[in-house]
């Protein structure tokens, strides 16, 4: 099977569209993520200085920093973000930004992505963006790129590259999604 070239450089290309009508539900996940992304600078912050350290033993999936959490962090609502970082995160010390002596609840390449969520969301509120499926995975492919090779050899990135893949990688989930999600629904409510 032949791929043309024109269906090789569409499925390469950003279509940015400004939206005639701005949904005021579009916001939504822009403002649910942003809340998240502001919690997770505030909530070290929020801290006494040099609190929280979690080491560099854990896993994906598993809450394995958990007791530490709960004797560590006497605020519900902030050992909450770090307890859902604990399970969504390996929160590894060496791969993550500290704030006020304190180890951030998600590692930086985490937070990127958060972060990146976060802006997309906020582009495809106000724009009709559509990503070319073949963009969007060399986009992605330096954070997969980037990790895997942590895994299988001593190389070791750094915080900045971390954050920089997790930007990126985010900010084009939630620029497909929010395509996907208003061309499959287009707004039936109050526009802005």
């Amino acid at each position: 099977m032949r791929i043309s070239k024109e269906l090789l450089l569409e499925s390469l290309t950003v279509e940015f569209q400004k939206k005639n009508k701005i949904s005021i539900m579009a916001f939504l996940p822009f403002i649910f993520t942003f809340i998240w992304v502001v919690l997770l600078f505030v909530s070290p912050l929020l801290l006494p200085p040099n609190t929280v350290y979690l080491g560099n033993e854990g896993k994906v999936g598993i809450m394995d920093n958990s007791a530490y959490i709960n004797s560590h962090i006497s605020n519900p609502f902030i050992r909450g973000i770090y307890i859902s970082g604990d399970y969504m995160c390996h929160q590894h010390s060496n791969r993550s930004f500290f704030i006020n002596g304190n180890q951030m609840p998600y590692c930086a390449r985490c937070t990127g992505m958060y972060l990146g969520l976060s802006f997309g969301f906020l582009i495809g509120a106000l724009y009709r963006v559509r990503v070319g499926f073949s963009l969007y995975i060399l986009v992605i492919f330096p954070l997969a790129l980037d990790g895997f090779m942590q895994l299988i050899s001593p190389y070791e990135s750094t915080n900045l590259m971390r954050i920089i893949t997790g930007n990126l990688a985010g900010t084009f989930s939630s620029l497909i999604f929010a395509y996907v999600y208003y061309d499959s629904h287009p707004p039936t409510h109050e526009s802005i």
